[in-house]
């Protein structure tokens, strides 16, 4: 079995993502990194990415279709979705997962729920008064 190593880079990213008040995505992560340590490379972060999601300490999102975002889990069974508003681009947690009873159906009939992901987008209440 491998043992994960807790790097300096891997608690540097992790840390961003407990500090951070939204997912965040590759390049947001490497920007705040790289201005700790310089000489760091993009794949390294990939690579730590990698090890901190099959850990199950962070998620992974698809948001607005083609980007992906890693947010920090408060643990393991967590699992969050979103609303993001199409004009200021802000991103809101939904208060609960709708999604819980279906598949609790669907595991009743045998099928195995790998994953599920709920985004919803509009406009949020400031960018509506706004318009």
């Amino acid at each position: 079995m491998e043992t994960k190593r807790n790097t300096k880079q891997k608690q540097i990213i992790l840390t961003l993502l407990k500090e951070a008040d939204k997912p965040m995505s590759i390049n947001e992560i490497y920007t705040q990194v790289v201005s700790q340590l310089p000489k760091i490379a993009k794949s390294t972060i990939y690579r730590n990415i990698d090890s901190l999601l099959q850990q199950n300490l962070i998620d992974k999102y698809h948001l607005n279709d083609s980007e992906v975002f890693y947010r920090i889990k408060e643990n393991s069974m967590e699992h969050k979705h979103f609303v993001i508003c199409n004009e200021c681009k802000k991103m809101f947690d939904l208060p609960l997962c709708p999604i819980h009873e279906i598949e609790h159906a669907m595991e009743q009939e045998g099928f195995i729920v790998e994953e599920h992901q709920i985004q919803i987008s509009g406009i949020c209440k400031n960018c509506a008064k706004n318009k």
